[in-house]
């Protein structure tokens, strides 16, 4: 005797409505080439040639398993199909922390150009703490990624040097020499030397650079003080540096204490410098004429008419496309082998000149 629905021949093959019915209605789980398969009445390798465009098909049997595939919402199992062919397509960019705008902007573009290299991209963040950086890191190798890009890190040059040679990794807040780690960064002399001779144009000869407090500082800090301080010197400015210890209020106060108005400020980024104008309106400072703030990543906050920040462009869509176009090179694919050179890129930055370090002009007598 046969049971409802079969014919002659036996149960017919559910069409795709009756499979998505049972498969796709959120139960738990997924559609899968199988499924596509059974309700298509051809077999699962006719199914993986069609959706992986690849094999003799005939077109009417193309077009069929297609139609039914996108009635059955068929997605592809992306770990799956990464074991079958035993090449990752994901990219992991594990960011220091999300409050800065300027790793927004950087994970947008590279979103753009990991899908013009059909790469998906896989964000994460550690927050600058060491164990969570750690567990964050070997969440990103289990992933077996195609590269790892890693913007900000408190890891030791050791430590890199050592996750570099099991798979492909690109730095974009330092270089490290004789290692297999590819490296894309904003040119920090340059960056500096743009900052100091627009300050001196604006006639200081005194210059504080503002680095973050311990849980924000990453590596990079040290880098960017150290360049700024000696570009200061050079051109013949006296400078110093100041960690936000206790705030910027404090250190606000630090800078300005004993110095002739105007007196000129670096901040390490622009959440800095926000902080520090919101410090200087506290005190009855007036940005521009008695303290010029200058800052880096120029982010869209920097633009923002009560801050008005002239901020260094780090250029971030030059940093993205060249930090996934050094990742899925051929080169690339062999990264982690010993005896291959490391491949670095520099961007060149320029400085987005604005209201809070221009002095007013001089009335004429």
């Amino acid at each position: 005797m046969t049971g409802q629905g079969a014919g002659p021949q036996g149960p017919r093959p559910p069409d795709g409505r009756e499979a998505r019915k049972d498969h796709g209605d959120g139960a738990g789980r997924h559609v899968t080439q199988l499924d596509v398969a059974r309700a298509a009445g051809v077999s699962r390798s006719v199914v993986s040639h069609v959706l992986n465009r690849n094999g003799r098909i005939s077109e009417q049997t193309r077009a069929k398993v297609l139609r039914i595939a996108q009635e059955m919402d068929y997605q592809p199992h992306a770990a799956a199909s990464e074991l079958a062919s035993q090449r990752s397509r994901r990219i992991v960019v594990i960011l220091p922390y999300l409050d800065n705008p300027f790793f927004d902007t950087l994970v947008r573009h590279l979103r753009h150009y990991c899908l013009k290299a059909r790469r998906s991209l896989v964000v994460l963040a550690s927050d600058l703490e060491a164990g969570l950086e750690r567990a964050t890191l070997e969440e990103a190798r289990r992933m077996r990624p195609t590269g790892l890009i890693l913007p900000g890190t408190r890891l030791e040059p050791e430590e890199i040097e050592r996750l570099g040679r099991s798979l492909p990794v690109c730095l974009l807040d330092r270089g490290l020499s004789d290692s297999p780690v590819r490296t894309v960064r904003m040119d920090e002399s340059q960056a500096a030397e743009q900052i100091v001779s627009h300050l001196r144009e604006q006639g200081h000869r005194h210059l504080t650079f503002l680095t973050p407090a311990a849980p924000m500082h990453e590596h990079l800090a040290a880098e960017r003080a150290g360049a700024c301080l000696r570009e200061a010197r050079r051109q013949g400015m006296s400078a110093q540096e100041i960690r936000c210890t206790g705030g910027a209020l404090l250190a606000l106060e630090a800078a300005l204490e004993g110095r002739r108005r105007p007196v000129a400020v670096v901040a390490y980024n622009d959440l800095l410098a926000i902080n520090i104008v919101a410090a200087a309106h506290h005190l009855g400072q007036r940005v521009g004429p008695d303290l010029a703030v200058a800052s880096y990543d120029n982010t869209r906050l920097a633009s923002r008419p009560e801050f008005d920040l002239t901020s260094v462009d780090q250029r971030p869509e030059r940093l993205a496309r060249a930090a996934v176009e050094l990742l899925t090179s051929e080169e690339a694919q062999g990264s982690g082998r010993a005896g291959r050179a490391p491949a670095t890129r520099t961007v060149r930055p320029y400085l987005a000149v604005r209201s809070s370090t221009k002095r007013p002009p001089k009335p004429l007598s």
